[in-house]
């Protein structure tokens, strides 16, 4: 049975990990993507597992800015076209669900941002934009824990510096905020 000290070291190991990798994250991506989002018609985000809950997320996040996003596969997610976004993330750049969502969006013309740790993938084949996620590690669960943190940590940053941009104010984020809970 673990221990409280060997547990907390885990921990620290971890953030370090993510620290590391967030130092190397090319933030100029980040920047136009957040140039990006204003100016398009409709976000749709995917992935899958873990890396899906980010994706949820950042959509939320989009939701609460003003920003029309959707969820592939949720009964009221419309059609996506040309015009439109899909931003997927994918730490393996090789998850089925979410290299099928990423072409099947660039068939329908939409524009494809892969977020992914992997330079050589299925998904970086059919983006418009890649974003590698440059992590060191090489153990595939601390690798895809290390992917999801960080991605989640500059999705809600470039969502901060959106909010700014677009100069919403708290109480517009209230009255976008879920309130049948």
């Amino acid at each position: 049975m673990p221990d409280i000290k060997r547990i907390k070291e885990e921990g620290k190991y971890l953030l370090e990990c993510i620290n590391k990798t967030m130092d190397r994250v090319n933030w100029e991506f980040f920047i136009e993507l957040a140039n990006i989002l204003p100016r398009i018609k409709r976000t749709f985000v995917t992935g899958a597992g873990r890396s899906g809950l980010v994706a949820r997320s950042f959509g939320m996040r989009l939701m609460h800015a003003g920003l029309p996003a959707y969820i592939p596969g949720e009964t009221i997610t419309p059609a996506a076209q040309k015009g439109d976004l899909l931003v997927a993330l994918s730490c393996t750049g090789q998850t089925g669900y979410t290299a099928y969502i990423a072409k099947r969006a660039r068939e329908l013309g939409a524009m494809v941002v892969i977020i992914t740790a992997e330079p050589e993938s299925t998904l970086t084949e059919v983006s418009d934009k890649t974003l590698i996620i440059p992590i060191e590690e090489s153990n595939i669960v601390l690798k895809a824990a290390v992917f999801e943190h960080t991605v989640s940590l500059c999705l809600d940053a470039l969502f901060n510096v959106l909010s700014r941009k677009l100069k919403i104010d708290l109480d517009e984020f209230r009255m976008r905020h879920a309130n049948l809970e």
